[in-house]
């Protein structure tokens, strides 16, 4: 590891962690704005403005994980925003109580409409994979995930600052491809030395 300047850092890193600030500020002041006191056509473009940003946060945050799926392990010196990870044992022990507490009861309970045939059915069939795919990648993250072990997921995490987990199960794909080539980019690094000595 090496402490850097943030600012030397990729732009599409930057880029990820400030317009995924950016759109749930969006997102936040959207649904707190009285959107009812305007036009349709203004409405829309209220919401079309924050979609943009969120769509371009999360495309943004694909191309650094398969670009730079090892940035995680660039320690930085200055203003990284999601760089400090939790330093208090017992906030992460409650998070990880919590974390997929809340995600099983959310299954459990599309589980149960979806059986007894109450709420809208097609809503359940897309939540109830994705709720339990996100269960157990939240169970990884608990009890399995190591920023260093893992650091294409810590680069996901940190792009995204955190926000994008609920997108996981969708970007499973990209973290995938992320994680291949991570592993291929170390292994190569990992063996130059002993190329130059040999």
């Amino acid at each position: 590891m090496s402490d850097i300047s943030y600012k030397r850092l990729p732009k599409s890193y930057r880029l990820s962690q400030s317009t995924m600030l950016l759109s749930v500020g969006g997102l936040f002041f959207a649904r707190h704005l009285p959107v009812q006191l305007f036009g349709p056509p203004l409405q829309i473009a209220i919401w079309a403005i924050v979609a943009g940003i969120a769509s371009l946060a999360v495309l943004t945050s694909c191309y650094v994980v398969i670009r730079y799926p090892y940035i995680s392990l660039v320690a930085t010196s200055d203003q990284d925003t999601f760089s400090k990870q939790f330093e208090s044992k017992r906030l992460l022990l409650v998070a990880k109580i919590i974390l997929p507490t809340g995600i099983f009861f959310f299954c459990l309970g599309t589980t149960i409409a979806f059986f007894s045939g109450t709420g809208n059915l097609t809503v359940q069939v897309i939540a109830l994979p994705y709720a339990y795919i996100l269960f157990v990648f939240s169970l990884f993250l608990c009890f399995w995930y190591d920023p260093i072990s893992h650091p294409t997921i810590a680069t996901f995490i940190r792009s995204t600052l955190g926000i994008g987990l609920v997108l996981a199960p969708m970007l499973l794909p990209v973290l995938l491809v992320g994680s291949i080539r991570c592993k291929s980019l170390l292994d190569t690094q990992s063996q130059s030395p002993r190329i130059e000595t040999n």
